[in-house]
């Protein structure tokens, strides 16, 4: 389980990340009807911290201001906040500490042409771990997608090139329901 524990020292304080935009959730009631910005390959350069992915939410306001564009690289200040999972550990259920970034500042955010972090990124490794270990069998080698990786420019289009390619791999499982929506819709 991601409790994201590089991030405990760090708790109540607001350091400089950089990451890549790569979703974008809509408000709606289930996230307090704020946008969910997921960032990949995040790095707080200042401390060496890389991180897979985030989810920071903001408020539709300052979402409409701050005019993001998806896959690109972005340089933005966050604090640090714990939050409590219920989760299972050796049979007893247990609340667990987990740490999250939040509050990103609109005075500070800026697009970042290149990154500090070099690829393949935590982020992108694990995507291409996942490639590896589909059923039907991958295109290319591991060795093949990093090095494609490597060559591509390191400003988002990576995340961007990983994301698509991983997409080409995932099922789609359609319900009855779901056909029935389609043709009487």
């Amino acid at each position: 389980m991601d409790t994201r524990e590089v991030l405990r020292p760090f708790k109540r304080q607001r350091l400089g990340f950089e990451g890549v935009l790569i979703d974008i959730f809509e408000p709606n009631k289930r996230n307090g009807f704020s946008y969910g910005l997921v960032f990949a390959s995040v790095y707080a350069p200042n401390e060496r911290i890389e991180l897979d992915h985030v989810v920071i939410q903001m408020s539709v306001a300052d979402f409409k201001r701050a005019q993001l564009t998806l896959y690109t690289r972005y340089y933005f200040t966050a604090s640090i906040e714990s939050y409590y999972k219920v989760t299972d550990i050796l049979g007893i259920t247990a609340r667990r500490e987990s740490f999250m970034l939040q509050n990103i500042s609109l005075h500070k955010l800026r697009e970042l042409p290149e990154s500090q972090l070099a690829q393949p990124t935590a982020y992108v490794m694990k995507r291409i771990n996942n490639i590896m270990l589909c059923k039907a069998g991958p295109r290319h080698t591991e060795e093949e997608l990093i090095d494609t990786v490597c060559r591509t420019a390191n400003d988002g289009s990576v995340e961007q090139f990983i994301n698509e390619y991983t997409e080409s791999y995932q099922q789609v499982i359609v319900s009855k329901r779901d056909v029935e929506d389609a043709l009487y819709a």
